[in-house]
């Protein structure tokens, strides 16, 4: 008996939230009536799912003003809340972005992690300039873009000019690990942050200024 009045109340409760999600759409010639909740806008009509979860779209030039103005506000509010989520989006990119610029100094890894040579990068918001660290000597620039955890740059002077280096990265507090395919077009962006020469993949350890 106690399992069939818990399922008695389950039931209301499922019913009284059913109806507290659902409107009542009237037909402005007819006066006829549904209850459904709404889904969507679908060029001139409206998406409404019904009780039993099968939905139904209705013509908005059918609907009674109050439920086209219903529709409306709806319509209106769906476009603002994209662009709250794409600001989201861009203010995350530009925070990694931002903790990309300054000065870096660090070294080639082998396949081991052990140090093959020298490097310095002076990030920018337009570029990035790398040089040898221990002679000052410029090696070149380039442009770049960050997407998540990718890297993308493109040489525009020096013995960079021209090449595109597609690569992921690792940014933990002032510790940089960017690995990047060389400017073989047979080299592909690498998985792991990993020298793999077989590969044409390389990895920078860089630690901020």
């Amino acid at each position: 008996m106690k399992t069939k009045t818990t399922l008695l109340h389950l039931c209301l409760a499922f019913c009284v939230i059913s109806t507290l999600q659902a409107r009542t759409w009237t037909e402005a010639q007819t006066g006829r009536t549904m209850e459904g909740e709404f889904v969507k806008v679908l060029d001139n009509a409206v998406v409404i799912r019904s009780a039993n979860g099968s939905t139904v779209q209705l013509p908005l030039a059918r609907l009674s003003e109050a439920d086209q103005t219903f529709v409306k506000a709806q319509a209106e509010a769906a476009p603002k809340a994209t662009t709250a989520k794409a600001d989201e989006k861009s203010a995350g990119k530009d925070d990694v972005k931002k903790q990309l610029l300054g000065t870096w100094d660090g070294y080639m890894a082998d396949g081991d992690g052990s140090r093959h040579g020298d490097i310095r990068l002076e990030i920018t918001e337009e570029k990035i300039t790398a040089s040898n660290p221990r002679g000052n000597a410029t090696m070149g620039a380039g442009t770049y873009k960050v997407s998540g955890r990718r890297i993308d740059a493109t040489g525009t002077e020096g013995q960079f000019a021209g090449k595109k280096y597609e690569g992921i990265f690792d940014l933990d507090g002032k510790t940089l690990k960017w690995c990047s395919a060389n400017d073989n077009p047979n080299s592909s962006r690498p998985s792991k942050l990993q020298t793999n020469t077989q590969a044409g993949q390389f990895l920078m350890v860089l630690e901020k200024k």
